[in-house]
């Protein structure tokens, strides 16, 4: 989004104010040592909510009362602030930039808010998001069902600021991710910061997980109704097949799955075809159906024999592989055959075929070890295979007995027959039975639940398509590949070694990860790539390409379009931290790396140095002419009168923040001097 920063500065005590102002672009603060400059980084992300205060202790800690920084967000002018060490923050709006109004008198407590109220009233500046839990069951599982964090200001700074000690870090590349929750949360809000998703596809993902859930209740509604359906026509159908074959009937004239479809219809049949004058008496249908139960079960009785004697099979196997594994116990324990010489007693000689058996005999108790060990795994096959036959096996037993039931009600019934017992009174009581079964029968109809599975399906459907259309896998792998196109551009005008030229860096937003792809298509990460200037080129390439692609997004995307890059010239001029001279010169620089008077290698680290600063400034000016904007560009450094290629002015860029004879607190109060 963009994002520039007016001025920020501090309040001292006695009510001065510090001012550095910046513009939009390329900005540079140069100057010598213990000055205040690597304190802005720390003071931008102090106000931008930091819990840590990290400004560095000296002169500015102990002059300060507060902190501050004017920012124009999309359009609209922010002031906001912290007192040192506070748990509060300052949050005010303003109409334009009136630089003016700053004084200590500006920051009325009226104004502060605790700190985590601040955070959420600048998020709401940069993003329209409050609930970013794609599943309400996983939230009910947090402690007190909290939701998950929703995506943060401080996550912004991890694409900001690059501080001193990470700049030409080989180790790390990004602010804050050396804490994992930090750095995962990051990433996981790359989609939401990208503009790929927003509030409502996270509310759509918890309609769909609602659904989904309704979806699996109405399934289990349909399996209970399926297996209570079942277990009705275990209990009906034996009854019902005795009584037509008690009637003679050879075709069902009430068939099991209409008496299950509508009971009460059934019944009422049945009650119109069971009587006296529907019986036929020739009818062979009762013998049929005892033949019938005999070859069932006969054929049931054959299957569960042949599954007792599988068990009785595996049982024995598992047995003997136990009895196997234990007496392998002892091999394990002797390894090692020891055995005298045999030497002959008249001519002393030495006989070595004794050994060689031994040594045969060790070569098979190892390999039977061996084996043994590898034998042990197939037992947990034998109990699961032992497992599933009881299983069966209890199963076809429980069939058995029903059938064996079934026989023995036809075989009583043709004793009664034979007893002179009258048929219908037969017939009669095993309609009673079957009446009060299909009156029992109680569950939803299918056709309700039907109806609901249906309804829920649709709206699922809908509710996919709209998912869809937000396809932010898709579109993260898209933001990878412009990056990277980007990167090959901004890359190839730094002085990376010849041996990662051209430099084919490559980024991802799913892991974040870095590396160099060499033409063997090796995957070469910062950490291997050796040399402060190839992390320090990295680094800035990266997050140059980066900050382009944001741009590129617009008001989509949220990340601010502002970047620190605090002292990246340490890379060619490590010793800068004695540098305290009023004025910057190259042999005073020269002199300070102990180079014996090496011109020529100092005038080559100037020279990568000014191109350095040079691509930043063309970077800006390119970004204008494509966006109308360019991402603000905060460098703070020693290096100071560069001649840039492009011919833009040094002066223009450091726009006055020039700190060789004073330093951000300037002049210092009275009340601090006699501490420095």
């Amino acid at each position: 989004m963009k994002t520039f920063i007016y001025e920020l500065g501090v309040i001292d005590k006695s009510g001065g104010v510090h001012p550095v102002r910046f513009q939009q672009g390329l900005n540079v603060v140069t100057g010598k040592s213990s000055t205040g400059k690597s304190a802005l980084i720390e003071i931008f992300d102090y106000c931008f909510g930091s819990s840590e205060y990290t400004v560095p202790v000296g002169v500015i800690t102990e002059s300060a009362a507060l902190y501050y920084v004017y920012i124009n967000v999309d359009g609209k002018d922010i002031v906001i602030g912290r007192l040192p060490d506070n748990g509060k923050a300052f949050f005010r709006r303003e109409e334009s930039y009136d630089p003016a109004k700053i004084n200590l008198e500006y920051f009325v407590a009226t104004h502060f808010r605790p700190l985590d109220d601040f955070k959420k009233i600048v998020r709401d500046l940069f993003l329209d998001i409050d609930d970013v839990d794609e599943s309400l069951a996983a939230k009910e599982y947090r402690k007190n069902n909290a939701k998950s964090p929703t995506p943060s200001i401080r996550s912004f700074a991890s694409f900001m600021l690059q501080h001193q000690n990470l700049v030409a870090n080989k180790h790390a590349l990004f602010y804050r991710f050396d804490e994992k929750a930090k750095r995962d949360q990051a990433i996981d809000h790359s989609k939401i910061f990208l503009g790929l998703v927003d509030q409502k596809f996270f509310h759509l993902s918890q309609e769909k997980e609602q659904l989904l859930i309704e979806l699996g209740r109405v399934k289990r509604e349909k399996e209970a109704n399926s297996k209570l359906a079942e277990s009705q026509k275990q209990k009906i159908e034996p009854l019902l097949l005795q009584l037509y074959s008690a009637m003679g009937f050879e075709n069902p004239p009430v068939s099991l799955s209409e008496i299950l479809r509508h009971p009460q219809d059934a019944k009422d049949r049945l009650n119109n075809i069971i009587k006296p004058e529907n019986i036929e008496p020739l009818s062979s249908a009762s013998v049929q159906r005892h033949i019938a139960l005999q070859q069932e079960l006969a054929a049931k009785t054959h299957q569960l024999r042949k599954l007792q004697r599988q068990g009785a099979s595996i049982q024995r196997n598992i047995s003997e592989e136990e009895r196997f594994v234990a007496n392998g116990v002892g091999f394990e324990q002797n390894r090692t055959i020891s055995v005298g010489k045999s030497v002959c007693p008249f001519c002393h000689t030495e006989h070595e075929e004794l050994q060689e058996n031994a040594r045969q005999l060790q070569d098979a108790i190892i390999k039977l070890s061996s084996n043994l060990k590898q034998a042990k795994p197939i037992r947990a096959k034998f109990d699961s295979e032992l497992v599933k036959l009881k299983h069966e096996t209890t199963e076809l037993s429980q069939d058995i007995l029903k059938i064996k039931s079934q026989i023995v009600d036809l075989e009583k019934a043709e004793k009664q027959l034979a007893e002179k017992k009258n048929l219908y009174e037969l017939i009669l009581q095993v309609k009673a039975k079957l009446e009060v079964l299909i009156d029992s029968i109680n569950f939803a109809s299918d056709t309700e639940v039907n109806l609901r599975h249906e309804k829920i399906t649709s709206e699922l459907r809908k509710i996919e398509q709209r998912l869809m259309s937000y396809n932010y896998k898709d579109g993260l792998l898209k933001a990878d590949e412009i990056v990277n196109g980007y990167m090959q551009e901004i890359g190839k005008n730094f002085e990376f070694e010849a041996s990662y030229k051209p430099v084919n860096l490559h980024f991802s937003f799913e892991t974040f990860d870095l590396y160099h792809l060499n033409p063997k298509g090796e995957k070469i990460f910062l950490r291997s790539m050796g040399s402060g200037a190839n992390w320090l080129y990295c680094h800035v390439t990266l997050f140059l390409a980066l900050h382009k692609y944001f741009a590129s997004l617009g008001e989509r995307c949220a990340i601010p379009s502002i970047l620190f890059l605090d002292q990246p010239t340490q890379v060619y001029f490590p010793s800068f931290k004695m540098d305290t001279s009023d004025k910057f010169d190259k042999r005073l620089i020269n002199q300070l790396e102990h180079r014996d008077n090496d011109s020529q290698k100092t005038d080559d680290d100037i020279n990568a140095v000014e191109n350095l600063f040079s691509q930043l400034s063309v970077y800006c000016e390119e970004s204008i002419r494509e966006h109308g904007f360019s991402p603000q560009i905060i460098v703070t450094d020693h290096a100071d009168n560069l001649k840039l290629a492009n011919g833009v002015e040094f002066d223009s860029l450091v726009n006055g923040n020039r700190w060789r004879s004073r330093g951000l607190i300037e002049p210092v109060p009275e009340f601090g001097k006699d501490n420095f």
